[in-house]
Formats: C-alpha cells, sequence, structure tokens
C-alpha cells in the first residue's frame, strides 16, 4: 500500500506508532444529477512521482532513511549524505547533475546555509529546500543573495515533502 510505520520509543516512557497510509482515490466516476449543474470534481489526490536527482543531507539516520525511500518510490534517485562534508564531497562528484538539494539547517560541522555557499558552484541554479525544527526567520539571514531557496519544517511531513519536492522540480 506504499504506508510506513514511524516508533518512537524511550526506555521506560513507552512509544508512539505514527502509521502513515496513501489516500484512497476511487476509480469509479462520480456522477452528478443532471439537474444540478455542479463544477467538475477535483481528484483526491495529484500523483506525487516524479523523476531527477535530489541530494538529501541529514545527520538524522531515521529522518533521512525514511525520506529517501519515501523519494525513491515516487521515482525520485537520491543521493544520502548524513553530513554537510559529505554532502560537499557528493555535490563535487555529481556536480551539474543535481536536480534539487534538500538539507537539515543545523548540521554537526557543515551547517546547512554554509554548505549551500560552499556546494553553489557544483549545484548550479538547481534549487534548494532547507529542513528545520527552527524557525525561518532564524536563519534565512544567513541565505542573502541566493535564489531557489524553499523551508519545510520539521516534523516533516510526508506527503507535504513529496508535493514540495514535485512542485520545486516543476519550477526547475
Amino acid at each position: 500500500m506504499d504506508g510506513w510505520i514511524h516508533v518512537d520509543s524511550v526506555a521506560g516512557q513507552g512509544a508512539v506508532f505514527r502509521i502513515f497510509l496513501p489516500v484512497y482515490i476511487p476509480t469509479e466516476p462520480i456522477i452528478v444529477p443532471a439537474a444540478i449543474s455542479a463544477p467538475p470534481p477535483r481528484p483526491v489526490a495529484r500523483d506525487l512521482s516524479g523523476a531527477g536527482r535530489i541530494l538529501f543531507v541529514e545527520d538524522e539516520d531515521m529522518v533521512r532513511n525514511v525520506a529517501a525511500r519515501l523519494l525513491r518510490a515516487r521515482g525520485y534517485e537520491v543521493i544520502e549524505a548524513a553530513d554537510g562534508e559529505e554532502a560537499l564531497m557528493l555535490a563535487e562528484e555529481h556536480a551539474g547533475t543535481i536536480d534539487l538539494m534538500i538539507s537539515d539547517v543545523i548540521m554537526p560541522g557543515i551547517d546547512g546555509p554554509t554548505l549551500l555557499k560552499r556546494a553553489r558552484g557544483f549545484l548550479g541554479s538547481a534549487p534548494v529546500m532547507f529542513i528545520s525544527g527552527y524557525a525561518e526567520a532564524e536563519f534565512s539571514d544567513l541565505l542573502e543573495d541566493e535564489v531557489g531557496v524553499t523551508f519545510l519544517p520539521k516534523p516533516i511531513d510526508i506527503k507535504t515533502l513529496a508535493e514540495r519536492v514535485k512542485q520545486q522540480l516543476q519550477v526547475a
């Protein structure tokens, strides 16, 4: 069904299970009586698949693994990096072929905004999406003169991530 389960467990404090399932889209047409003039029905969900190479930079293994798996299931090629240093090496290795970089803002070593400044030459005009548990205003001043940069707050909603990735790659 292309769903997944996220578990948070702390010894002595219990566990939280989050179950994510895709939205049901009926396959039979909706019939509207002729006497009622209604606008055509809007689809319940959009096709969230796409194509492109994404450099995904996140120091939290669980977040990175789940998001990368989701994006791969939607047709994207995902290159994973656990920190800014690894991401910089991968950006150089894949220079000119990365369609989108998604990066955490706060990471050990090279943070997200610094990574973008150092990797921009390898990324060309590829859009960048920052994800963070901090408010965008707390780091937006570090991104002066950058274009094509968007923000997605944590915790990441998987459907929103897929929608935003597709949107960013359609614009690019």
